[in-house]
């Protein structure tokens, strides 16, 4: 009985059915490689993202709160919603969000007789500024407010047939 040897070099296969593969990938530097994932960090990204809505929403509210606002001036489709019951609680502004840190605003606003404009414009700023970044985290980079209209508390009380609080502001049912 013979015994066979067997070669190592014999039993090894030379076929790679990946080899073609591996050499067009070879001249491309942005091929992904399964062994590239070593060297990626095991740390999660985590990323918040703040939609246009929120700024207008939180930048509305605040301005709301202002002595000397008495409410904010919404599109044809604020007036809708709230002819149909419904509030726009982004009426009035309009947001841009610029980068990860800031956003621009418009708003447009209705002044109490009698207030400073440029009173009530400095306070639009510091309250608006504040909420918003305290609330998001951005800061306002531009701020444009428009005045489109001037009414007594009264004048807008009778316009929108509804009470009014007495303090210049809104009852708040139609916000």
């Amino acid at each position: 009985m013979t015994q066979s040897t067997l070669n190592p070099t014999s039993t090894k296969s030379t076929y790679d059915p990946y080899s073609s593969v591996d050499e067009k990938n070879k001249d491309k530097s942005d091929s992904f490689d399964l062994r590239d994932l070593e060297d990626v960090s095991a740390e999660p990204v985590y990323k918040l993202v703040i939609n246009e809505n929120v700024v207008e929403k939180i930048s509305s509210l605040a301005a709301q709160k202002i002595d000397g606002i008495i409410d904010m001036k919404g599109n044809v489709l604020s007036r809708i919603q709230e002819g149909l019951g419904g509030a726009d609680k982004t009426k009035g502004v309009d947001a841009d969000i610029v980068d990860d840190a800031g956003a621009k605003l418009d708003l447009d606003v209705i002044l109490e007789y009698g207030k400073s404009a440029p009173q009530v414009f400095d306070e639009i700023k510091k309250v608006v500024g504040d909420d918003l970044k305290d609330m998001t985290g951005l800061e306002v980079i531009e701020m444009t407010v428009n005045v489109v209209d001037v009414m007594t508390p009264d004048e807008y009380a009778q316009k929108n047939g509804g009470s009014n609080s007495g303090d210049g502001q809104q009852d708040g049912s139609s916000n």
